[in-house]
């Protein structure tokens, strides 16, 4: 009977999926014309092709800060914060009580009692470990705080679409977007297996009124309030020399923006691929590009989180396309020294994508998110640099590493099952 918890668990997880999957309504992506040659990612076609699948304009004088690790990001967020003079809005996944969650709440408080508005959208899912006393804090202070969803059993569609976007707006002046929450997983410099490995990104320059945008569309879904006015949207003058553009993911009103830019940035690759996702489970469409790309003579270089992780069936749902992919050239690591939460890739040298959107059809398809999209040598040699630190720390995988083990029968089996909705 050694077998009979996994057999009860997978009958429950095909349930789900199956109900899911009948409310998730997945339609084809916009794709661009795989029938031509996607142009260089360097070219005025490509930033207009990418424009045009993104759904989002590009700002060509804006500047775009690499933040590595919480070390790095929470002190540089909070400074924002406490120079904001007139707004604050705030929207993410996972926020939960601990030390730097305590001490960004009483700094948004100080803000809101001092005559800032500030807005904070939470996940009701992903920050339902957000204690009382932080909530307390915001709410007594004059923030106004609302929930994108909070869990009921009854409404499974309902609450299958979360809102997993990353962003915080000062002033509508400074913008900070990426992969991570709000908790103590994320602070210190991953130097251990309790700091998370993870990065965001401060931007200035016009592209911030953008991601102010993108806030926006949640809020006003909220509270049916349009935010407006130069509080919110300032006269925003130029702040550096690089293409930004900010893709906002909202699957049910704008389609698969997310994706199609994957699958595009990839076609368009003649040189290097760099990815490195927490979460990556490309569907057939994206591993056909990338194995396009191998036989076009494209490196293509994967890191993806080893041991600890925080999802064991998204692991095992990322081996199993581990084998084709490996076969057609493509290079897999696993990062060793913590748990690698990061989103980003990099093409050729020139195009960098990072933001909160996985590897994976929730992100194209389900749920709420938010990238950047970048086209400057600078800041994709930056990332480089970072991603090849990460791969220091990394192990590279064999076919042999993604055979199944006993062990991961249940895990390996639930990727399979619940496929459509990672």
């Amino acid at each position: 009977m050694r077998f009979a918890p996994y057999i009860s668990r997978l009958f429950i997880l095909t349930i789900i999926s199956l109900v899911l999957c009948q409310c998730a309504k997945l339609e084809p992506s916009a794709y661009h014309d795989l029938n031509t040659a996607a142009p260089s990612v360097r070219s005025a076609d490509f930033k207009s092709k990418l424009s045009t699948v993104a759904k989002a304009k590009w700002h060509d004088t804006s500047h775009v800060t690499t933040l590595p690790n919480g070390g790095n990001f929470f002190p540089e967020m909070r400074k924002a914060v406490n120079s904001a003079e007139k707004t604050i809005t705030f929207e993410t996944f996972a926020m939960v009580s601990g030390t730097e969650t305590y001490h960004f709440c009483l700094a948004l408080a100080e803000k809101a009692k001092q005559g800032v508005k500030v807005h904070v959208i939470l996940d009701g899912v992903g920050s339902r470990k957000l204690g009382k006393i932080c909530t307390d804090i915001l709410v007594d202070s004059g923030c106004e705080l609302k929930w994108y969803r909070k869990f009921n059993p009854l409404r499974l569609y309902h609450i299958n679409n979360r809102d997993h976007r990353k962003l915080l707006i000062v002033d509508g002046k400074i913008g900070f977007t990426g992969g991570a929450g709000y908790a103590n997983a994320w602070m210190g410099h991953a130097s251990n297996p309790s700091e998370w490995r993870d990065t965001m990104y401060k931007v200035t320059g016009t592209a911030v009124a953008d991601m102010q945008h993108i806030f926006a569309d949640n809020w006003k879904e909220l509270t049916n309030v349009k935010i407006s006015g130069p509080d919110y949207f300032p006269i925003l003058s130029g702040a550096g020399n690089m293409s930004v553009q900010n893709t906002m993911g909202a699957p049910r009103e704008r389609g698969d923006t997310l994706g199609a830019s994957y699958l595009l940035a990839i076609d368009a690759a003649k040189k290097s691929i760099l990815i490195e996702h927490a979460y990556f489970a490309p569907n057939s469409r994206l591993r056909d590009a990338i194995k396009r790309a191998c036989a076009r003579g494209v490196s293509v270089k994967i890191i993806v989180p080893g041991d600890p992780i925080d999802s064991k069936i998204l692991r095992e749902a990322s081996k199993i396309y581990w084998p084709s992919l490996m076969k057609a050239g493509v290079e897999i690591y696993e990062y060793q020294t913590s748990m690698m939460h990061g989103k980003l890739m990099v093409i050729d040298d020139y195009l960098t994508i990072a933001g909160s959107g996985n590897f994976d059809n929730r992100s194209y398809f389900i749920n709420d998110e938010a990238n950047l999209h970048v086209l400057s040598s600078t800041l994709a040699a930056q990332q480089k640099a970072m991603f090849y630190r990460d791969l220091k720390q990394s192990k590279r995988m064999t076919p042999q590493d993604a055979k199944m083990k006993l062990n991961d029968i249940y895990n390996r089996v639930g990727a399979h099952i619940l496929m459509p909705q990672l």
